[in-house]
């Protein structure tokens, strides 16, 4: 490995199982988030509630964001990641039952709404958490100094720096 080698980390075998796992989950969500917006859209009709989704996500995602932070600081990285990882498969969960037709056959529009709301709010709740237990689990897993390397290397390739 060279001295200065901006892509030390990418050869770190558990960092790149990380990065596979990270892209695997944001990818994931990202495509469940579309089919929110377009079940809500199909019950609804109205751009209105489209824009409520996201309202509910921001508001607990934006208000614990400190908070957030200071919990994962205290508490152990990698059991936080797999109790948040578990709570989004609890709420992916609870989203499709309410897609289900042999449970919410009976269920008026509003109950399916305001259940749909609730997931996607306590999936925000969740968000808040998920993004600095991320990057905190970053510094377990590569040395500081190839930290340091990778983000000089995303942000002035090519330049050579002196530690």
């Amino acid at each position: 490995m060279a001295k200065n080698d901006p892509y030390a980390a990418l050869r770190i075998r558990e960092f790149n199982i990380f990065l596979l796992l990270r892209f695997a989950l944001v990818f994931g969500w990202s495509m469940q988030f579309i089919v929110i917006e377009w079940e809500v859209y199909t019950l609804t009709k109205d751009p209105l509630y489209l824009g409520l989704i996201g309202l509910m996500e921001i508001i607990p995602a934006f208000t614990m964001a400190l908070f957030a932070g200071h919990i994962v600081d205290q508490r152990e990285k990698r059991n936080l990641l797999a109790l948040c990882i578990a709570a989004f498969s609890l709420i992916s969960l609870g989203l499709f039952l309410l897609t289900w037709d042999k449970i919410v056959a009976n269920w008026e529009t509003t109950t399916i709404l305001y259940c749909i709301y609730a997931l996607v709010f306590f999936g925000g709740f969740l968000r808040s958490f998920f993004g600095p237990t991320i990057f905190s689990l970053i510094a377990l897993l590569v040395p500081k100094k190839s930290i340091l390397m990778l983000q000089l290397g995303v942000v002035a390739p090519g330049k050579q720096q002196q530690f």
